[in-house]
């Protein structure tokens, strides 16, 4: 049974919305479950990333989720030049290198867009301290609003591609440098769907390979 692919749309002027029509695509699709991506692919568990690719023809869209941690090594706002160099860096990185690759790295970005969000630490103080002013005698509360203020520094990154390859024939091995190029990223999980079919697979740092059949 084959999958109708969405027609490639290769402006980004024209690519408001880069998730939807992969979105909808991998929804659509009853994809085997296991571990980080489908028990809870919601779930910011640092190491742990996921990744959703749709290939159709020699084009291949995709998306990438992962806690900031995973590629900055920081989830907080950046506060030093430094921090700051890394995530612009990132951010170039992201936006210029294809997620995944063949064999022969024939593949191309055509279009992009990386986004970095979540509540940052920063965000959460200023309300931390109101509640503090307001009941610096109720230790029972500060607890709690502790434990809230932890939770509001995550922060994840989603990045959509648009890649061109050369040559997507049946029996596709693709690679993955993100595994490589971010040394906290510890494992990778992958769907995929294509007109013949669709899968999943887990890359890690000595596995950073996965075979789909186009």
């Amino acid at each position: 049974m084959s999958v109708q692919m969405p027609t490639p749309r290769r402006e980004r002027s024209n690519w408001p919305q880069p998730y939807l029509a992969l979105g909808y695509l991998l929804a659509a699709c009853s994809l085997p479950g296991y571990g980080y991506a489908a028990d809870n692919p919601d779930a910011h568990e640092h190491g742990h990333a996921r990744l959703q690719i749709a290939v159709e023809n020699n084009s291949i869209d995709l998306m990438f989720t992962s806690p900031a941690y995973n590629l900055a090594g920081f989830e907080h706002e950046a506060r030093t030049d430094e921090e700051k160099r890394r995530l612009s860096k990132i951010n170039h990185w992201l936006n210029n290198t294809p997620l995944v690759d063949t064999e022969a790295a024939s593949c191309r970005v055509t279009a992009a867009v990386v986004e970095l969000g979540g509540e940052t630490d920063h965000d959460d103080h200023g309300h931390h301290e109101e509640h503090r002013h307001e009941e610096h005698h109720n230790e029972e509360h500060h607890h709690d609003h502790e434990e809230g203020h932890e939770k509001a520094a995550h922060r994840e990154y989603d990045v959509s591609q648009q890649l061109q390859c050369d040559d997507l024939g049946a029996g596709l091995t693709l690679t993955s440098a993100l595994l490589e190029e971010f040394g906290n990223l510890e494992e990778l999980a992958v769907e995929w769907v294509t007109q013949s079919g669709q899968g999943s697979a887990r890359l890690t740092s000595v596995n950073r390979a996965f075979t789909i059949n186009n």
